[in-house]
C-alpha cells in the first residue's frame, strides 16, 4: 500500500511505518486524508488485544507521580480494570494527552494500543485508543501492603485535564459518588481557595456534581493547579479557549393545564395545552469536543429540571411562584432560574404556549443571579414581607376596634 506520508510501499501500513515516518498514528493517517479504516485494516487486523505481549512485571516501582496519575485517572472515570487487564482509554483528538499518561504510567507496565473493531450498527470499522497493562501488575509484589494516598495536586490536576468541562467561566466537574466530590470540595478549598457548589443533577444514579461557585473561584482553582495543568500537552488552553462562539438550540415539549387568577377572560378556567421549550446556549467550541455543549447533558438537564416538574401537572400547584399567574411570561422567568445554575451559558428561552403564542426571555446570567436572588415577580406570596404592610396593620387593628364594640353593644 502506498504511504501518502512518505511516498514508500510499505508491505503493512500500520502504526510502527507511520510513527516512524510522520509520528501518526493509523487513525490520524486515515482522519488527514480522508480515507475509511475499511480501506486500510485488513480483517486480520481486527479484534481485541489478549494482553499477551504484556510484560508480567511492571517496569519499575510506581513513584508519587505515578500513583497520583493513575488516581486522578480514576476519579475521572477513565480506568478499567474489570477483567485481567486494566485499560485507560483516550480521545483521538488528544492523543498527546494519552502519551502524556503513558509517559506517567510506564513503571506500572503500560503500553499504547490502537484497536480496531467491525461496529455493526455503523457499518464500519472503528478504532480504540487507550493504554495497557496486566491488572497484576497495579498490585504487585513490589507493592508495600499499606501506603500513604498519592500526592493531591497532581492526583486532581490529572483528574480536571481528564474529566472537568469549562462552561461560560465555571467549572463543572462529575464524580462517581457524593463521597469524591465531598473529598475534592474540601482539597479546593483547603489548598486552593477556590469554593464549590454540589449540584443536583437528577440523572446519573449516585454520581455527584461539582461546579466552581463563582468566577472568582475558577481562576483560582486553575491558576492554583497551574504548573500541573500547563505540564500537560493541550489542558491549560482548553480552559482558556480562543474558538469561536456558536449558539446551539434544545426543543423540549410538555403537557400542562393552567389557570390565572383574577383574569377577566376565559384563561381563568382551567385549561390544558402543550408547551413547547426552546432552549438557547451561547458559548465557546470546547476544543477537546468539538461541542459548546453536550446535547445529551443539555436534555437530561432541562428534562430533570423542567419537563419531569411541569410535564401532566397544573402549573399553579408546581410551586408557589406561578400560583397566583402561571403565564408564558412569569413561567419563562421560573424555567430560567431553574437552568441557570446547570447552564451558565444560557442565553435565550422561546416558550410556545400554542404555535400561534409564544415569548422570547432572556434572564440574568449566574454571577447577576447569585448577586440578586430571584426575580421579585417571583417571589410576590413567598416574600416575608407580605402581611406586614401598614395597611394591614391599620385592618387588624381595625378589626380588633370593631371587635370591642361589638362586645360592648352585645
Amino acid at each position: 500500500m502506498h504511504c501518502l506520508e512518505c511516498g514508500a510501499t510499505p508491505t503493512v501500513l500500520d502504526n510502527e511505518h507511520l510513527l516512524a515516518c510522520s509520528g501518526l498514528t493509523l487513525q490520524e493517517y486515515a482522519l488527514r486524508h480522508a480515507l475509511p479504516l475499511d480501506l486500510l485494516i485488513s480483517p486480520d487486523r481486527i479484534g481485541p488485544s489478549d494482553g499477551s505481549d504484556l510484560p508480567l512485571m511492571p517496569a519499575g516501582i510506581p513513584d508519587e507521580t505515578a500513583r497520583a496519575v493513575l488516581a486522578g485517572l480514576r476519579l475521572a472515570g477513565k480506568v478499567d480494570d474489570s477483567g485481567a487487564t486494566c485499560r485507560i482509554e483516550g480521545g483521538i483528538v488528544w492523543l498527546d494527552l494519552l502519551f502524556c499518561d503513558l509517559a506517567q504510567l510506564a513503571p506500572y507496565g503500560f503500553r499504547f494500543r490502537q484497536e480496531y473493531h467491525y461496529a455493526p450498527g455503523t457499518h464500519r470499522v472503528v478504532a480504540k485508543n487507550f493504554l495497557i497493562t496486566l491488572k497484576r501488575n497495579l498490585v504487585g509484589p513490589w507493592l508495600p501492603a499499606r501506603v500513604p494516598p498519592p500526592e493531591q495536586r497532581t492526583q486532581y490536576a490529572t483528574y480536571l485535564a481528564h474529566a472537568g468541562e469549562l462552561h461560560a467561566g465555571y467549572l463543572f466537574m462529575p464524580f462517581a459518588s457524593p463521597g469524591e466530590a465531598e473529598d475534592a470540595a474540601a482539597f479546593m478549598a483547603r489548598e486552593l481557595g477556590a469554593a464549590t457548589r454540589p449540584l443536583d443533577c437528577g440523572f446519573g444514579a449516585g454520581g455527584a456534581l461539582l461546579r466552581t461557585l463563582t468566577q472568582a473561584d475558577t481562576t483560582r482553582l486553575l491558576d492554583g493547579l497551574r504548573d500541573e495543568l500547563d505540564a500537560m500537552p493541550g489542558v491549560w488552553t482548553r480552559f482558556h479557549p480562543d474558538t469561536p462562539a456558536i449558539t446551539v438550540s434544545k426543543e423540549v415539549v410538555f403537557d400542562s393545564a393552567h389557570f390565572l387568577t383574577d383574569h377577566p377572560a376565559k384563561c381563568s378556567n382551567l385549561h390544558g395545552g402543550r408547551y413547547v421549550l426552546h432552549v438557547k446556549v451561547r458559548g465557546q467550541i470546547d476544543p477537546l469536543t468539538g461541542c459548546v455543549l453536550d446535547y445529551g447533558y443539555l436534555k437530561r438537564v432541562v428534562n430533570a429540571r423542567v419537563v419531569e416538574r411541569f410535564d401532566h401537572h397544573t402549573l399553579n400547584y408546581a410551586g408557589p411562584e406561578l400560583a397566583w399567574r402561571s403565564t408564558t411570561e412569569l413561567l419563562s422567568a421560573y424555567i430560567w432560574e431553574q437552568l441557570i445554575d446547570y447552564l451558565p451559558e444560557l442565553v435565550e428561552l422561546t416558550l410556545y404556549e400554542t404555535p400561534q403564542s409564544w415569548c422570547q426571555y432572556s434572564g440574568p446570567d449566574l454571577e447577576t443571579s447569585q448577586r440578586e436572588g430571584s426575580q421579585p415577580l417571583l417571589r410576590r406570596f413567598t416574600d416575608p414581607a407580605l402581611g406586614h404592610s401598614p395597611w394591614r396593620q391599620w385592618l387588624r387593628a381595625w378589626d380588633a376596634r370593631h371587635e370591642n364594640r361589638q362586645a360592648l353593644c352585645d
